[in-house]
C-alpha cells in the first residue's frame, strides 16, 4: 500500500511540475506579446511557490514517514495554488476554476473516499472564501474585479457548480479507485496462484525420472526437461527447434509420430540413440498427442527412458541361462563320455605295457592315449561351466601375476613380428582375493582373443590400475572390432569370431570374473578395435614376499 502511495505522489509531483512549467511558458508568451505590462506578474510568484513546494515534497517523501499526511499536504498545497490562480486571473470567466475538480480527482486516487470528500469540501470553501473576501472588500479585486458587480445569485451559483464538480469528481474517483484496487488485489492473487502452479508444474516435471520432450505438430522440439538432457547428453538449448527424428532416429519422423500417437499399439517403441560421446544408448520411447480444446492436434509429448543398463542385465541373464544349459549339457557329456573314455585310455595303457607289440601298433596306442587326454581336457573345460573347482582363494598381487603372464605372452608362438604387446600399470598394490591360476586363465583368454582379432599385426595394449576401490585390467586391440549385436552375444558359449575357436574362452572369463565378485565390460567399434575391462574388488591385504 505504501509503495503504491509513494508512486502516486511521485506522479502527482511530476504532473504539477509539468503544469507549472506550461503555465510559466504561457505567461511569458502573453507578457511578451502584450502591449500593457504589469510591473510584476503575480503568476510568477505562484509558479515559484509550486516549484518550492514540490522540492519540499520531494525531500519529505525521501526522509519522512508516514506518507498519508504528505498526500494531504500536497493536495492542500495544490488547492491553495489553484485558489491563488483563480484570484489573480479571475474565477468565473477564466478556466482555472476547473483545476479544483482535477486536484480533488487526484486526491481520490491517492486517498480513500473520506479523505477525497474532505478535500472536495475544502476546495469549495477555498473558492467561496476567495469570492466572499473580494466581495466584502477584505482583499483587493485583482482578477476578480467583476465579483462585487455580480448579483449574489450568480456568485452562489458559481460556488454551487464548483462544489458539485468537486464532490462528483471525489465520488467517481473514489469508486473507480476502489474498483481498481480490488481488481489489482484479485490480479495479484491470481498471479500468485499462477506462479505457484507454474512452480509446482516445474517441480513435477523436474522430479520425473524420465526424459520428457514436447514438439509442435511438425515434430520440432519445443521443450526438453533436465533428466532428458542427462540421458541425451545434450543441453535443451541445442535440442530446441530440431526435428525429433533428427535426434531419436527415423522411426519418429512426422508421419510416424502421427501414426504412433493415434494408435496405442504403436505408441511404444525402442530406438538406438547415438550419443555425442560414448557408446550408443538403448531408449524406450512412448508418444502421446498433445491436444488443447481449440487445437486438437497441437503437438506431441515424447517420454523416453534409458534402457541400456536394463538391456545389459537382460543380456547377462540370457548368458547365465546359456551357461546353465551348457553346464547341464556338460554333466550329461561327462556321464556319457567319461566312462568309455577311461576304458579306452586304460586299455591302451595295458596294451602298451605288454611285450612283443609292433612299433607301428605302439605308436598308435600312444596316439590313442594322447588324444584321450586331450579329450579329457576338453571335457574338463565343459565341466568348469557346470561346477567350478572348489579352490581356496587368497590375497594375490595381480601386478606380479600379469607381468609374468605378459612376459610369457611376448615370447609365445601367438605373438608374431607384426604384433606389439604393451603393458602398463600404476604404482599399486593390486591385491585381490582370487585364485592365481584362474586370473592367469582370464588374462590368456583375453590376450589370445585380442591377438586373433589382429591376424595382420597390431598393438595389444594391456593396462592395470586402481580405480574407486577396484583393480581394473583393460586389454585393448586394434583388430576388426564388433557390432552391438556381436558384443551382446560374445560372453555366451560357442560364440567364436574365428574359424578355429571353440567359443568357450570368453564364457569361462565371464564365469571366473563374476564368481570373484567382479564385472566385465566391452567397448568395441567395427574397424577400430575392441577394449575389454575387468574390474575386481581390491582388498588391503599385504602380500608375503
Amino acid at each position: 500500500m505504501e509503495t503504491s502511495l509513494a508512486l502516486g505522489l511521485r506522479k502527482l509531483m511530476l504532473s504539477r511540475v509539468v503544469m507549472a512549467t506550461t503555465l510559466l511558458l504561457i505567461a511569458a508568451y502573453v507578457e511578451a506579446v502584450s502591449e500593457t505590462l504589469r510591473a510584476v506578474n503575480p503568476i510568477y510568484f505562484l509558479i515559484g511557490a509550486v516549484y518550492l513546494l514540490t522540492l519540499l515534497h520531494v525531500l519529505a517523501l525521501r526522509f519522512l514517514r508516514p506518507l498519508e499526511p504528505q498526500a494531504y499536504a500536497q493536495v492542500v498545497g495544490d488547492l491553495l495554488v489553484i485558489t491563488g490562480l483563480v484570484y489573480v486571473t479571475g474565477g468565473i470567466r477564466f478556466g482555472f476554476i476547473l483545476l479544483y475538480p482535477v486536484s480533488v480527482l487526484s486526491a481520490s486516487v491517492l486517498l480513500r473516499r473520506r479523505g477525497s470528500l474532505f478535500l472536495a469540501g475544502l476546495a469549495t470553501l477555498l473558492y467561496a472564501g476567495a469570492l466572499w473576501l473580494v466581495r466584502a472588500g477584505v482583499l483587493p479585486p485583482e482578477g476578480l474585479a467583476d465579483v462585487p458587480l455580480l448579483p449574489t445569485k450568480a456568485i452562489l451559483y458559481s460556488v454551487f457548480v464548483t462544489g458539485v464538480a468537486c464532490f462528483t469528481a471525489a465520488t467517481i474517483g473514489s469508486v473507480l479507485t476502489e474498483s481498481l484496487r480490488r481488481a489489482g488485489e484479485k490480479l495479484e492473487e491470481a498471479a500468485g496462484q499462477v506462479a505457484d502452479l507454474r512452480e509446482l508444474n516445474e517441480l513435477i516435471v523436474s522430479s520425473i525420472q524420465s526424459g520428457l520432450l514436447t514438439t509442435d505438430s511438425a515434430g520440432r522440439i519445443l521443450y526438453l526437461n533436465a533428466f532428458g538432457e542427462s540421458i541425451l547428453k545434450q543441453p535443451a538449448s541445442a535440442m530446441k527447434g530440431r526435428l525429433v527424428h533428427e535426434v531419436l532416429g527415423p522411426r519418429l519422423d512426422p508421419v510416424a509420430l502421427r501414426a504412433r500417437a493415434g494408435s496405442p499399439a504403436l505408441a511404444r517403441l525402442e530406438v538406438e540413440y547415438a550419443r555425442p560421446e560414448g557408446p550408443p544408448a538403448d531408449l524406450g520411447v512412448s508418444v502421446t498427442r498433445l491436444a488443447t480444446p481449440g487445437r486438437p492436434a497441437s503437438g506431441y509429448l515424447v517420454v523416453f527412458q534409458d534402457l541400456t543398463e536394463i538391456k545389459r542385465l537382460e543380456e547377462e541373464v540370457r548368458v547365465r541361462e546359456k551357461l546353465a544349459a551348457v553346464g547341464e549339457m556338460a554333466a550329461q557329456l561327462a556321464h556319457e563320455i567319461r566312462n568309455p573314455l577311461g576304458s579306452i585310455s586304460g586299455s591302451a595303457q595295458v596294451l602298451l605295457g605288454g611285450e612283443g607289440i609292433p612299433a607301428e601298433h605302439e605308436d598308435l596306442l600312444r596316439i590313442i592315449t594322447r588324444e584321450s587326454r586331450r579329450l579329457s581336457d576338453t571335457l574338463n573345460r565343459f565341466l568348469f561351466q557346470a561346477r567350478p573347482p572348489g579352490r581356496q582363494r587368497g590375497p594375490v598381487d595381480l601386478g606380479r601375476v600379469f607381468e609374468e603372464a605378459v612376459t610369457l605372452l611376448r615370447n609365445g608362438p601367438e605373438v608374431s613380428e607384426r604384433h606389439e604387446v604393451a603393458f602398463d600399470r600404476d604404482e599399486g598394490p593390486h591385491v585381490c582375493m582370487a585364485d592365481r591360476d584362474q586370473m592367469v586363465q582370464v588374462f590368456w583368454n583375453l590376450a589370445r582373443n585380442g591377438l586373433e582379432a589382429m591376424p595382420g599385426g597390431g598393438r595389444l595394449a594391456v593396462r592395470l590400475r586402481r580405480s574407486d576401490g577396484d583393480v581394473v585390467l583393460s586389454v585393448h586391440d586394434e583388430g576388426r572390432g564388433m557390432g552391438r549385436d556381436e558384443q551382446r552375444r560374445m560372453f555366451g558359449p560357442f560364440q567364436s569370431g574365428t574359424p578355429m575357436g571353440t567359443g568357450l574362452g570368453l564364457a569361462i572369463v565371464y564365469r571366473i570374473v563374476r564368481e570373484h565378485g567382479g564385472d566385465i565390460t566391452v567397448r568395441s567399434t567395427p574397424g577400430r578395435g575392441t577394449g575389454v575391462e575387468v574390474r575386481l574388488p581390491m582388498v588391503p591385504v599385504p602380500v608375503e614376499a
